[in-house]
């Protein structure tokens, strides 16, 4: 073998062949010169879902008692899953969830009783090494009277001062042991209003970060959530996404919307949050996702009940087909979960790249811990597929890529504990929580420790446990100055948090820890601590002015994003950040704009143009950012002069912004010159379902429908949302619409079929909507279908083509569905000719019977066709003949 090929399989070679059997089980394997210990066994931990560590190295865990019991999975529909299915995604609220299990409840031998709602609980551990020697010899259950109706599961943890943050639908908690007995006798409800839907169960709220603003944030999967706080209402019932807030649950905010299950979120050092978002299991991938404000990932749990669930809730357009490129929710068809690519739609913040199956704890490494330097500024992933043969930590590191960041690295670090969650002890171990295994209660569990032994002797190590167990918020000021460049995140935040504590006092620290001749984290940490300090005293932003126009891109990078998050207070940067929309760095423009965007003024709007412009959608966080200032900038109206403006990017930039703001001046762009622009505007409207612009869409469905064709990049799907348009209205003329789009041999086969799909559908149209799955409201004067769309459908139930005959045999059910006769000679003609489908045939034979019963004749055609050279035809005469 040539030695240069030799050495490029050895390079390829995944880090995963370097695994070797662990010291403790030789079915799990880890890295070379590492030991894994056992922690807790299970006969202190069952059923673990999340593990936080406290400042004094005391293990929290999370367990769950009510998944797949209480907290119900709405595939578990038995004989009624249609209905359920039908209910659940009709549920908005928290109060329609309770209706719902009400209604459900002991309607069949499986479904609980309401009482047995409140059955089993949540329970949170306190797990203790007293003696020193690794192995938890202490457990206390910290809190375990969690049963609420509604409650569960388990979902994340956090400790920050003696206060530990719990997830667990339907809210986020605070606990405290107010006695130092190891259980927590004060609990305090934050935010309330999450998990409005039974959805997928394992699809709860999820794990805790704390952000450079000193807030807490959290994710929750597409159970949905309908949050009512400091006088405002959120709510996304059919989708996921990241929050934040403040630590007492105030001025709680969406911060990135429309993910699936992300499990959980971290922060690099330098600020930026991530998270690795699961699949929907229909061929399409896990992924890492790079969370910018305000961004939207495309999910929403309808694309999940048209594949799962489309053979019971639609009467005709049935479920996943067997090719995935034929799946008709936008999800698949789209493309929406793939990285970036040519025919995705804009409106996404496209994934980094694609990551391991099941995921859910996430960490990142923050520093100073006992893992080999090669692992530094590495993120760990657990997935958990429940099978430990199956489980495995993923890690990955990611590298800048203009705003965005790309793939680095990305190996197997550990494999063989069905692990849920990790986390970074204080004593330099990874401390990794076992769930026992499989998909219901396993009654097992371990917390198992990794790290190089060595490692966790030095100095550094010991520095890190020893500052937080002696408490770094009772150090000096002139200490927790010194802290801010520590080469530990951990350590650095919780000075900058705690200098942040003193309020207006520390501004003289910070102030000093951003000036140029600092070490680079002191300066950023500086700049955060400043932000913290402007939440109560905006005044102390004016410290940050000197910033501008640094040479150090990640202290421009991270001036802009702590503006961003003083949006009423930013006239004074007004300028500052319109400039920085030109920087050099992608990432420093994408961020400038962001806080802009809050800012709300019009100045922003046009160098926001021109910044679209010149990106020409190269670069996908740049053109997220320059949409925000569009969306919350921008004064649209009529006769706005950047409509018609010369470049597509900008066009497509202003569709996305009026989607944002569901305006009806979508429209506009239906007719743009650019294929792009105008699906994205027809797409928008209808997703969004701004209802002003579909009587437009309905006018021009037979034009959108005669565009499509395999060999262009007009899609399938962009007609389909124009012809349920017209459904949507459903008065006459826009059932006119839809059978001449069904009946015209120029068109599409695929949309063809949608067409006759729609009119199947339109006497008793399904729960969820035939395009986006969601539970959608039809107009009261929508009419009924009669014998009038006979005509329009001519060309169809002639026959004037293969296609047209391929689709007969929808045309025929929907004849005898809706008592739409096609007429006796019709029905002959098809019956007799056998280059007919069966389908057609058979169907034909049926609906002449009726009409043939008292006719002499009759038995003898039936006999003839004793003869025919279709099986089924033979058969269905023999059964009309003899019945």
């Amino acid at each position: 073998m040539p030695r240069t090929l030799l050495l490029s399989l050895l390079t390829s070679l995944p880090l995963s062949a370097q695994l070797i059997p662990s010291n403790l089980d030789k079915r799990i394997t880890i890295p070379k010169g590492l030991t894994l210990n056992r922690f807790a066994d299970q006969n202190q931990v069952q059923n673990a879902t999340a593990i936080c560590i406290d400042s004094q190295n005391r293990v929290y865990i999370a367990e769950t008692n009510r998944w797949r019991v209480q907290v119900q999975d709405i595939r578990h529909g038995g004989r009624f899953l249609r209905d359920r299915v039908n209910g659940d995604i009709s549920n908005m609220t928290l109060e329609d969830r309770t209706a719902y299990h009400k209604k459900w409840a002991g309607k069949q031998k499986d479904f609980l009783k309401w009482d047995e709602f409140t059955k089993d609980s949540e329970v949170i551990k306190l797990l203790e090494d007293t003696d020193g020697d690794g192995v938890s010899d202490k457990t206390t259950v910290y809190r375990g009277d969690f049963n609420d109706p509604l409650a569960g599961p388990s979902g994340g943890l956090i400790e920050k001062d003696g206060t530990v943050y719990f997830a667990m639908i339907p809210g986020v908690y605070s606990l405290k042991d107010t006695n130092n007995d190891g259980k927590a006798e004060e609990v305090k409800t934050l935010v309330n209003g999450f998990g409005v839907r039974v959805s997928f169960s394992g699809h709860d709220l999820n794990g805790f970060a704390w952000g450079p603003d000193g807030k807490l944030y959290w994710s929750i999967g597409d159970r949905g959530y309908h949050v009512e706080q400091d006088g405002k209402t959120f709510a996304r019932p059919d989708s996921g996404g990241v929050f934040r807030a403040n630590p007492d649950g105030s001025e709680f905010e969406e911060f990135y919307v429309n993910l699936r299950n992300p499990k959980e979120i971290v922060f690099d050092e330098f600020g930026n949050l991530f998270t690795v978002d699961n699949d929907y299991d229909q061929g399409d991938r896990e992924r890492i996702v790079y969370l910018v404000e305000h961004g939207d990932s495309g999910w929403k749990m309808g694309h999940q009940t048209m594949v799962s669930f489309g053979g019971s809730v639609y009467n005709h357009i049935g479920g996943k087909p067997s090719r995935k490129e034929d799946q008709i929710d936008a999800w698949m068809n789209e493309g929406l979960w793939n990285p970036r690519h040519d025919r995705q739609p804009a409106y996404i913040n496209p994934p980094i790249a694609y990551s391991s199956n099941g995921p859910c704890g996430l960490a990142y490494n923050p520093g100073i811990v006992g893992l080999p330097k090669k692992f530094d500024r590495n993120f760990f992933v657990a997935s958990y597929v429940a099978g430990p043969g199956r489980c495995l930590i993923e890690r990955f590191t990611l590298n800048p890529d203009g705003a965005n960041f790309k793939l680095g690295e990305q190996t197997t670090f550990l494999k063989g504990i069905a692990l849920t969650d990790l986390d970074w002890g204080y004593d330099g171990k990874l401390y990794i929580a076992d769930y026992g295994g499989g998909w219901t209660k396993s009654g097992k569990g371990n917390v198992y420790t990794l790290a190089e032994d060595s490692k966790l002797k030095s100095k550094k190590i010991a520095e890190v446990k020893n500052l937080f167990a002696n408490g770094i918020p009772s150090l000096k000021s002139d200490k927790l100055f010194e802290l801010l460049a520590h080469p530990d995140q951990r350590v650095r935040q919780r000075a900058q948090f705690a200098l942040a504590d003193h309020d207006l006092e520390s501004l003289p620290l910070f102030e000093k820890a951003i000036q140029p001749n600092q070490p680079l984290m002191r300066r950023i940490h500086g700049i955060w601590g400043i932000g913290q300090l402007g939440q109560k005293n905006p005044s102390a932003l004016n410290s940050l002015a000197r910033l501008v126009g640094d040479k150090e891109m990640e202290i421009r990078a991270n001036l802009a994003r702590t503006l961003g998050n003083h949006g009423k207070y930013l006239a004074p940067f007004r300028k500052a950040l319109i400039a920085m929309l030109e920087d050099s760095s992608p990432r420093v423009a994408s961020l400038a704009a962001i806080a802009l965007s809050n800012h709300g003024h019009k100045d922003a709007v046009e160098p926001a143009i021109k910044m679209l412009e010149k990106n020409d959608d190269n670069d996908v966080v740049v053109r997220h950012a320059g949409i925000m200032i569009l969306t919350k900038c921008a004064q649209f109206a009529p006769e706005w002069k950047y409509y018609d403006h010369r470049s597509t990017a900008v066009r497509r930039a202003i569709v996305i912004a009026l989607r944002r703001q569901k305006s009806h001046l979508l429209e506009t762009y239906f007719t743009d010159r650019d294929q792009s622009v105008r699906q994205e505007a027809i797409r928008a409207a209808y997703e969004m379902d701004v209802r002003k612009t579909y009587q437009a869409l309905s006018n021009q469905a037979h034009s959108i429908a005669l565009k499509v064709s395999p060999e262009v990049k007009w899609h399938p799907l962009t007609a389909r949302r124009a012809i349920f348009a017209a459904w949507v209205l459903g008065q006459a003329k826009d059932a006119e619409v839809i059978a001449n789009i069904a009946a015209n041999p120029k068109i599409d086969f695929r949309v063809r079929k949608d067409a006759l799909i729609a009119l199947l559908e339109w006497n008793n149209p399904p729960v969820p909507d035939p395009v986006t799955g969601f539970a959608r409201t039809l107009p009261k004067n929508r009419i009924k279908l009669d014998t009038s769309i006979i005509k329009d459908l001519k060309g169809l139930i002639d026959g004037v083509d293969k296609n047209s005959i391929d689709l007969i045999p929808r045309a025929l059910i929907l004849s005898e569905q809706d008592q739409i006769p096609l007429g006796e000679l019709r029905l002959t003609r098809y019956l007799k000719n056998e280059n007919f489908p069966e389908e057609a045939r058979v169907k034909s034979m049926k609906l002449l019977a009726s009409l043939k019963e008292s006719n002499p004749t009759w038995p003898l055609t039936l006999q003839k066709l004793f003869a025919d050279k279709s099986e089924k035809v033979r058969s269905m005469a023999r059964e009309l003949l003899f019945k």
